[in-house]
């Protein structure tokens, strides 16, 4: 079965976007780790930009990528976070 990899930025364009970050992506973090399928999920302080975010994930399938997206959209996190930039990339290996 495919792995589903996703890397890239998230990106805060304000001090409103960036106290969402602050606020939100620990609890965030922890309920991906818990999903079924994760085998990594990091997001990590960009150490020369405060405004962005080094995003790395690995989901065993398509079908837990995709469970995730839905979670994701879904929750506290999906709403408030949504205004943030993501320049994110996907490949299926």
């Amino acid at each position: 079965m495919a792995k589903v990899y996703l890397d890239g930025l998230l990106v805060a364009h304000s001090a409103a976007e960036h106290a969402v970050v602050d606020l939100y992506l620990e609890d965030h973090i922890a309920l991906t780790r818990a999903e079924p399928g994760c085998l990594k999920f990091e997001v990590t302080p960009d150490p020369s930009d405060s405004n962005k975010w080094h995003v790395s994930e690995i989901f065993d399938s398509e079908a837990a990528f995709d469970a995730h997206q839905l979670r994701a959209k879904a929750s506290e996190w999906g709403q408030v976070s949504e205004p943030l930039e993501r320049r994110f990339k996907k490949r299926v290996e």
